[in-house]
């Protein structure tokens, strides 16, 4: 460790939802990585324990890195799996050029287990990823400094308070912030305590008073989540038994709902949509209940305070919601009781939010206001957005109200010289007047329409009694050119589309390819290994209704030592180079199979049954971890016996790291009932003897059963094949 180097040491910890969908160990198991850089490789990593503090217990975790790498700054993290979460260390070492050791602890306090899956990222300092390793499994560590683990819990009500006794084994004193978490529905209540804790056997008592429980409104089973003490979350998560918050309930408190409309004058319109609270009285006292009514997507209705004396035990509160009021806002049920509040001589002792919803009511089931309303509608032919300077304007003035209007004055005018004034004598509620304008060889310009501008006519609404219309004749947004591109594979395309428009409208851009990804105007394609090829492309710039367009090539260079077997993937992470193609042979019919898929042009991370087949019968067949070797097929020569030979077959280039492969040569002399082995590394199939009696030779026969090394030779009659398992390189021809 360089004596200049700067560590900075944080530790997190993630805790995943109760209700996640998939467990953390799951999920870091589908994304497992490794990468190494020229700037930094971590050569070997080791874990152990220490005792720190010297008190016969080890207490911290240590990782021991070693490192090759370059001068500079690193960001070394390591994300610890532990079943309450994740521990995450992040550490800054500024490190010399070479090879370089460093240690990374974890305290044994916040750990629950005896065994951990970890991974290591190491960044430069603008957090660039040069190293990344995964799924690392640290050794069995079953004696440790755990400092905290609760041996039982019980819970139970003492009066009005909810009591919850924890017995817990302690390694370690001090004096501690406690939080205890229960959960219920999908709400939470906690309770916070500094407590002293001794190296022993312990009860710890949390109590949740009366009001904290009976303000939850709750009946049923609480759970009891987890207990955090200091950094150390501990996950619990035990079923209370059923409980009643109103059997805690010291002071009033709001209990049940219930709602319905009220027509007064039987027209079949509610004037009143009342909404109905149970109350359950302790004391004979002045009482205030505010309660907030909105609809689902949050606009208020009304609000309503009912000040009353309250006799004690049940009583019952009714809100009556203005019903024109709801009419009059065109506001659809069902609608919520967002707040409901209780105050006791004006203090607040209940209130529930989103505490009720009514049934489902349109606004129309409502009486509105008995007066006529105007409204006024604007509408053109759409061809001046496409250029066409002539026009056709429709102005339609309606009485939407309840109730006719008397001498409805209505004004057309524009801004040049138009002036229309009109005057309507009886306008019935529900119907409406309509005028048509066509204008030719328009330029831009404004009308307008107001109805009663001089306020004659009593309105429920006058805020509909005029609208504008703007008219811009519209013109064709200009593209400018775009020159031809070209890049390497894997680098960056960015084009920067520029346009102008004479009426400022609002522009869209667009490139035919999805390739692309944008922001506006400027459009970006981060190339793969397979995108290699010369692209003719259009740009198209549009204002919603006219539009532009440029064509443009883009030229992407195929560069080999980025992708060698040209299957989109980068050499660099590729855990299978080359093809079919790239396997030597002259007397096979070849295909390969992966995982029984012929698709090879795609990203291997795992284990595979891989068989090389000669039409439709196997030749080599074996498994391979991918997660952790490379097959590289352009290293690979297999060939079978030519014609008027016995059956042979050689593989050379072909090593299985973690195991032997299987090889099925043609059984082409029938008298023949033995085959001889020779694996090792051979150039031909012809350097096994005659006699099979030189060195690395071995002759069994074909009976199925296994011999030494573990070989063993079966008869298959249906394709007529040897099958030999438990090779390793090899050579294998019929003999007598």
């Amino acid at each position: 460790m360089n004596k200049g180097a700067v560590a900075l040491i944080t530790i997190l910890i993630l805790l995943i939802p109760l209700a996640y969908p998939i467990s953390i160990k799951d999920l870091i198991s589908r994304y497992i990585f490794s990468t190494a850089t020229a700037q930094m490789d971590v050569t070997n990593y080791i874990d152990f324990m220490i005792d720190k503090d010297n008190n016969g217990l080890n207490d911290t975790l240590v990782f021991e890195l070693t490192t090759s790498n370059s001068n500079g700054n690193f960001i070394f993290i390591i994300n610890l799996l532990d079943k309450n979460g994740i521990l995450t260390n992040e550490t800054n070492k500024t490190l010399n050029l070479g090879v370089n050791k460093l240690n990374i602890t974890f305290s044994s306090i916040l750990l629950t287990q005896n065994q951990f899956n970890y991974s290591i990222k190491v960044y430069n300092s603008t957090y660039s990823l040069k190293y990344r390793k995964d799924n690392i499994l640290t050794q069995n560590y079953s004696n440790y400094e755990e400092g905290f683990k609760i041996i039982n819990l019980n819970d139970f009500r003492d009066d009005k308070s909810l009591k919850i006794n924890i017995t817990l084994n302690s390694s370690i004193n001090g004096t501690f912030e406690t939080i205890l978490f229960l959960t219920y529905n999908d709400s939470i209540i906690s309770i916070k305590e500094n407590k002293s804790i001794i190296s022993s056997a312990q009860g710890l008592i949390f109590i949740f008073d009366n009001e904290t429980i009976k303000r939850t409104h709750h009946i049923g089973s609480f759970n009891i989540s987890s207990l955090k003490i200091g950094k150390k979350i501990i996950k619990i998560n035990s079923a209370t038994p059923s409980y009643d918050f109103r059997d805690f309930a010291a002071a009033s408190y709001i209990s049940d709902f219930t709602d319905n409309g009220i027509d007064t004058n039987s027209n079949s319109k509610y004037n009143l949509l009342e909404i109905s609270a149970k109350i359950q009285i302790v004391n004979y006292n002045p009482y205030a209940i505010v309660l907030g009514l909105y609809d689902l997507v949050g606009n208020p209705i009304e609000t309503k305070n009912v000040t009353s004396y309250l006799s004690t035990g049940n009583n019952v509160v009714h809100f009556g919601i203005n019903g024109s009021r709801i009419h009059e806002k065109k506001l659809n049920g069902p609608f919520i009781v967002k707040y409901i509040k209780l105050f006791e001589d004006g203090s607040l002792i209940d209130q529930i939010n989103d505490a009720y919803t009514t049934q489902n009511y349109n606004f129309n089931d409502f009486d509105g206001q008995n007066l006529p309303d105007l409204s006024v509608d604007i509408s053109a032919s759409d061809d001046y957005h496409y250029g066409i300077n002539n026009i056709t304007i429709n102005f339609t003035f309606r009485n939407i109200g309840n109730k006719h209007a008397f001498n409805v004055f209505t004004d057309i005018f524009d801004n040049n010289t138009l002036n229309k004034v009109n005057k309507t004598n009886f306008l019935n509620a529900g119907s409406h007047i309509r005028y048509q304008f066509n204008f030719v060889n328009i330029s831009d310009f404004e009308i307008s329409a107001i109805a009663d501008l001089q306020n004659f006519v009593e309105e429920s609404d006058e805020g509909n009694n005029a609208e504008r219309l703007l008219i811009k004749l519209n013109k064709r947004p200009k593209l400018e050119s775009i020159n031809n591109i070209t890049v390497n594979e894997l680098e960056k395309v960015t084009v920067n589309i520029s346009a102008t428009d004479t009426n400022h409208d609002d522009l869209v851009f667009s490139i035919n390819s999805s390739k692309f990804s944008s922001q506006g105007n400027v459009f970006v394609w981060n190339t793969t290994a397979n995108d290699s090829g010369e692209y003719t492309l259009s740009a198209v710039v549009s204002d919603g209704y006219l539009n532009d367009s440029v064509l443009f090539k883009i030229t992407i260079v195929d560069i080999l030592q980025n992708d060698m077997d040209n299957d989109g993937i980068n050499d660099s992470i590729d855990a299978l180079i080359g093809n079919k193609d790239s396997v030597n042979t002259s007397t096979i019919n070849l295909s390969i199979l992966i995982g029984n898929s012929s698709n090879l042009s795609r990203f291997f991370n795992e284990s595979f049954n891989v068989k090389f087949l000669d039409g439709n019968l196997p030749r080599v067949e074996f498994y391979y971890d991918f997660s952790r070797n490379r097959l590289n097929l352009t290293n690979v020569t297999i060939d079978k016996q030519l014609p008027n030979q016995p059956g042979s077959l050689f593989v050379r280039g072909l090593k299985v790291p973690d195991g032997t492969k299987i090889l099925y040569i043609d059984n082409i002399n029938k008298s023949f009932k033995k085959v001889c082995i020779k694996d090792t590394e051979i150039s031909a199939i012809s350097e096994i003897s005659a006699k099979c009696s030189a060195k690395n030779e071995i002759k069994i026969s074909c009976n199925g059963k296994l011999i030494k090394k573990n070989y063993k030779c079966a008869y298959n009659s249906t394709t007529n094949e040897y099958q030999i398992l438990g090779l390793r390189h090899s050579g294998v021809v019929q003999i007598k």
